[in-house]
């Protein structure tokens, strides 16, 4: 069984460049000392408002952001014996399917389909906290807006820059309080069998982040306690599909390589070959 010691590659991770409070150098340095094989280095790709008020801005100018693609394609050559390292974002879209970036992102030319946004790789994603604001924003009803969550999650799955859908449950759990239902997760399995089949390979992460710091156990805003956000049922079915896992410390800090909480891959029965690896 996959566990957080067989852990091959983590795929989600932050630095200071956004919300992580260690360097490049730092995390990756954390990195190796955890026997970490692989990591791809995910910073946001844009800031947000604080609940008093305040704002953090992430890659406000491109400077900003070609220091932060050049500080990894150092540290890729500096520890290249030691660990293999990638270049990544995690991108917020929106209810409307678009990307939330950086005005310094969005200056960044695109080379090609495989380097989007200069980066190897891109985490697409919804927060709760952002689906919420999109709902505000567009006039969007209570009643609507699961129906509108459920789109937001296939648009993810559609994006063909997307190449891993960061902590699936997070925005479902913490607006809803409940798993996604038979005829929700029909919807996105075919979404994501149908990508699949046009060559677009989406995978979706295990968050081994722990409670109280986000997930696998997360604190949901409409009622006060802990609940499972990694859905066993729907991630069986998923697998049952053909689909493949990959798996994310989400980590912030040097030290939150060694908290991590990878038990649902037991709950899911999950060997080394349910593993993507990116190379």
């Amino acid at each position: 069984m996959i566990s957080v010691f067989q852990q091959q590659q983590d795929v989600q991770s932050h630095t200071s460049f956004s919300d992580g409070k260690n360097s490049i150098t730092e995390m990756v340095e954390a990195a190796i000392e955890a026997d970490i094989q692989s990591l791809i280095i995910t910073d946001h790709a844009c800031g947000w408002k604080n609940s008093d008020g305040s704002q953090d801005v992430f890659f406000g100018s491109f400077d900003q952001y070609s220091q932060y693609l050049s500080q990894i394609d150092l540290a890729k050559q500096k520890y290249a014996r030691d660990i293999r390292l990638f270049s990544g974002l995690e991108i917020e879209i929106d209810v409307n399917g678009q990307f939330k970036i950086a005005e310094g992102i969005r200056s960044a030319t695109v080379s090609s389909n495989r380097y989007k946004f200069g980066v190897d790789i891109i985490l697409g994603t919804i927060h709760s906290e952002s689906f919420e604001e999109d709902c505000v924003r567009f006039d969007i009803v209570k009643d609507d807006r699961r129906a509108v969550l459920i789109k937001n999650m296939v648009a993810i799955i559609e994006n063909k820059s997307v190449d891993i859908f960061a902590h699936p449950f997070q925005a479902v759990h913490g607006q809803f309080s409940e798993n996604l239902t038979q005829s929700e997760s029909e919807v996105i399995l075919t979404s994501l069998q149908k990508e699949w089949r046009s060559g677009h390979y989406i995978y979706f992460e295990i968050n081994g982040k722990k409670w109280p710091n986000y997930e696998q156990w997360s604190y949901n805003k409409y009622e006060q306690g802990e609940m499972e956000t990694n859905d066993v049922v729907f991630l069986n079915s998923y697998k049952k599909c053909g689909g493949k896992f990959v798996f994310g410390s989400d980590a912030h800090s040097t030290i939150a390589f060694n908290k991590t909480d990878f038990s649902v891959t037991d709950m899911l029965g999950l060997s080394e070959t349910d593993q993507h690896i990116f190379v």
